[in-house]
């Protein structure tokens, strides 16, 4: 059944619920809030309600198997790993325009919406004005700041917060079958999003984490190094971002234990013994909060992410 597979945002399901069941559906959507945590995920099984024989999302009828398949004829769904330009906002404008081929409804869901370049966002902009009355969008997005005032103007918005760490072991210990120790971790490490979770369970994820804390405290150095381990975090913009995340966590984790004189209120409870031998006093603590947050901000713009995250680390690695 539609929603019941999905792990928190109680209200939010309910909200969507309730619209459908006045059958008073906005045209427009905004979905707001951290990456990963199932805003795509929450309006493919609205689409999946919205489209099924019995209005449930069953699961079996011939629209709920063909969302399965992914060949649904009336889901258009946008992605781009790079940035959503005018080609795409043209191809959304020319299906608006059609009526639906199975549907009484179509579904347009634009994916890491902030990614939308000026000209593709006032494209969009005017389909969102005027559109039939059997469309419907849904706009997904990490950074709502990012999304023009004009789009966010035309949304019904809905934001989501980040799942609870207990949410999240759930998710990890009884969906994904993972052992409860390593479900604990996860949980932890991943604040609030089961995306990040996945992210850290691939093993070369996980195993860059951890010689990226060795060079960090000062285990392992050198350029050499600084300059391989920023490659490979930076391969990808996600992969950057996850990487400067867990370069706050790790500093934060060395200013409690700094503050505090243990390690009891850790997020990277794996890291322990690293964390304990990392010398270093509260100014280089605080200056490496300071240039990773600077990192992060810069990281927003088309910048050579391998360079970046090269210097940062040089800067911010005990010698």
């Amino acid at each position: 059944m539609a929603f019941d597979g999905i792990i928190g945002h109680e209200r939010q399901k309910r909200f969507l619920s309730f619209l459908m069941e006045r059958g008073n559906i906005p045209h427009a959507f905004l979905f707001c809030g951290q990456e990963g945590i199932g805003k795509k995920q929450i309006a493919m099984e609205f689409t999946r309600r919205l489209f099924c024989q019995a209005g449930t999302g069953c699961g079996v009828c011939r629209p709920c198997v063909k969302l399965d398949r992914g060949s649904h004829p009336d889901l258009v769904v946008i992605r781009n790993e790079g940035s959503i330009g005018i080609d795409d906002s043209r191809m959304i404008a020319k299906e608006v325009s059609e009526h639906p081929f199975e549907q009484d409804k179509r579904v347009i869901i634009i994916d890491n919406a902030e990614t939308m370049t000026n000209e593709a966002a006032n494209a969009l902009l005017k389909t969102l004005e005027e559109p039939p009355p059997y469309n419907h969008f849904f706009v997904i997005t990490s950074s709502e700041r990012e999304i023009p005032l004009t789009i966010r103007s035309r949304c019904t918005r809905v934001a989501f917060s980040p799942l609870s760490r207990e949410q999240l072991e759930l998710y990890f210990r009884d969906r994904a079958g993972i052992d409860p120790d390593r479900a604990g971790l996860l949980a932890s490490i991943s604040f609030g999003s089961i995306g990040s979770g996945l992210f850290w369970l691939d093993e070369d994820n996980f195993s860059l984490r951890v010689r990226m804390a060795e060079a960090l405290s000062g285990r392992a150095n050198g350029f050499v190094l600084a300059s391989s381990l920023a490659e490979k975090a930076s391969m990808t913009d996600r992969s950057a971002s996850m990487y400067l995340t867990f370069l706050l966590s790790f500093f934060r984790d060395l200013f409690v234990r700094k503050i505090t004189g243990g390690t009891s209120f850790i997020t990277n409870t794996d890291l322990e013994d690293i964390l304990e031998g990392t010398s270093g006093d509260l100014p280089w603590i605080e200056n490496s909060l300071k240039r990773i947050q600077e990192t992060v901000r810069v990281m927003r713009y088309n910048v050579n992410r391998w360079l970046v995250f090269e210097n940062l680390l040089i800067h911010v690695a005990r010698e």
